[in-house]
């Protein structure tokens, strides 16, 4: 299945993946398993720009799936991905 992955506010990302790319996954893929296939695929840079020292995804990038808003980091695993799916990655921005 295919899937359609953009980068928001996320030069460093968007400098390995692009601001828009397709990615192919096998069906019954999770978020987590596009976020793992996107390190394995583009490399260091990727891996850099996505997770944390620990592997996790990094604190500062959220994740939003279609129309739907942000997905909970709980969730990742768990929230199965279809053909068509726009999942946008983009930077949290905090200000006051």
């Amino acid at each position: 299945m295919r899937v359609i992955v953009e980068t928001l506010g996320l030069p460093t990302l968007a400098a390995v993946l692009g601001k828009r790319t397709e990615i192919d996954l096998p069906p019954g893929a999770s978020l987590a398993d596009l976020i793992g296939c996107i390190v394995q695929r583009f490399g260091p840079e990727a891996r850099r720009g996505l997770l944390d020292r620990e592997g996790r995804l990094d604190l500062t990038i959220q994740i939003l799936l279609n129309e739907e808003g942000f997905v909970p980091r709980e969730e990742l695993a768990g929230r199965r991905l279809s053909e068509g799916d726009r999942v946008r990655l983009m930077l949290l921005v905090g200000g006051g």
